[in-house]
């Protein structure tokens, strides 16, 4: 899976299971370096855990985000402790026998439109093209590329080829992953703009997002979609008011978990952006992402890995269904999700018990 800024050829997920002592059990799952994540968890912050109650997500968080003399809202103990927090609602919406979107205040039954990510860079733009049109044939009627490891103006090729091979039907965004500079994303929407791109997302480097203001007064009408390496709705709120981010995308394993994208979700409404959250993971994460969407009147389009790639199906409990570019989600309760022993068996390369 090649981006702008490399890729990878292995997918590692650090996934968390809580037991209660009632007998009830949670799965959440953090969103960065796995190895860097599980040793936070091993080391400090799934030690902590052992002191909360799985209906007090909120002291959770102030106990990592708020209270340390030394503050840890970022990285990977953020992702540690989101991943904590995620199984703290699933743990919780299934003691109230509740699917997690309606202890959050939503109704169902939920369906939610979805676009696929799956289009990464290739050499061969025959090749692009055809996976572009493969994806199409699923139903999608959004469908993202990662491109930016070339200049603009060779990129451009992939652009018009992708945008050809999917007609004016289906939306396109352009997904840059943080690797272009200024100046290259200013020419890249220069080139890009008459292929009618959905969103152009994360053209510049975190620490470069302010001068996303600066790139959005020359941007054609272009959306620009901002989000997967920010982590606190105060982050987000000034995406949104300085730098014209159109589309903020907080990834729920990153944020701090469920409550605060929620929280995040509340930001965009209240300055007139579109949430749409980052979602690239497991079926845990799916999961957790579907289920504030769910119960939120601000998120849309929830992003679909269909690479195959990723353990989606075999973590999704009963009720799921995907398909003809939409979600719909379970009414199981908590989150919805399981951790077959055989996937463990196949698929484990390190874990550790905490608290026995």
């Amino acid at each position: 899976m090649r981006i702008s800024r490399g890729g990878f050829a292995l997918r590692e997920h650090a996934i968390v299971r809580i037991h209660t002592n009632s007998g009830l059990t949670g799965l959440g799952e953090g969103i960065g370096n796995a190895s860097q994540i599980i040793s936070s968890l091993n080391n400090f912050v799934g030690i902590s855990a052992l002191d909360f109650s799985v209906s007090s997500s909120d002291a959770w968080k102030r106990h990592w985000f708020q209270n340390p003399t030394y503050f840890e809202q970022l990285g990977t103990v953020a992702a540690a402790v989101s991943a904590v927090e995620m199984a703290m609602w699933d743990a919780f919406a299934k003691h109230l026998d509740q699917p997690c979107y309606r202890v959050l205040g939503g109704s169902g039954p939920v369906s939610l439109t979805a676009y696929a990510s799956d289009i990464y860079w290739q050499e061969n733009i025959e090749a692009i093209q055809r996976e572009a049109s493969r994806i199409a044939s699923l139903g999608y009627k959004a469908i993202k590329a990662h491109l930016g490891v070339l200049p603009p103006r060779e990129e451009s090729r992939r652009v018009r080829a992708l945008r050809e091979a999917l007609g004016d039907d289906i939306d396109l965004m352009i997904d840059l992953n943080c690797g272009y500079n200024l100046r290259e994303a200013k020419e890249a929407i220069g080139r890009w703009h008459e292929y009618q791109l959905f969103w152009l997302e994360e053209p510049l480097l975190p620490e470069h997002n302010h001068l996303i203001s600066n790139l959005k007064s020359s941007a054609n009408g272009v959306p620009i979609a901002v989000g997967e390496n920010t982590f606190s709705a105060a982050d987000f709120a000034q995406l949104a008011v300085n730098q014209s981010v159109d589309v903020l995308m907080p990834d729920v394993g990153r944020v701090g978990g469920i409550s605060s994208l929620r929280d995040i979700a509340a930001v965009g409404q209240s300055l007139g952006r579109l949430v749409s959250p980052h979602n690239f993971s497991s079926g845990i994460l799916l999961a957790a992402t579907a289920h504030v969407m769910g119960s939120s009147h601000n998120m849309t389009l929830v992003e679909v890995d269909t690479s195959g790639n990723a353990i989606y199906d075999e973590l999704l409990d009963v009720g799921w269904r995907l398909g003809d570019g939409e979600l719909v989600v379970s009414d199981a309760p908590g989150l919805g999700v399981v951790l077959p022993e055989a996937v463990i068996q196949r698929d484990c390369v390190s874990s550790k018990v905490i608290g026995e």
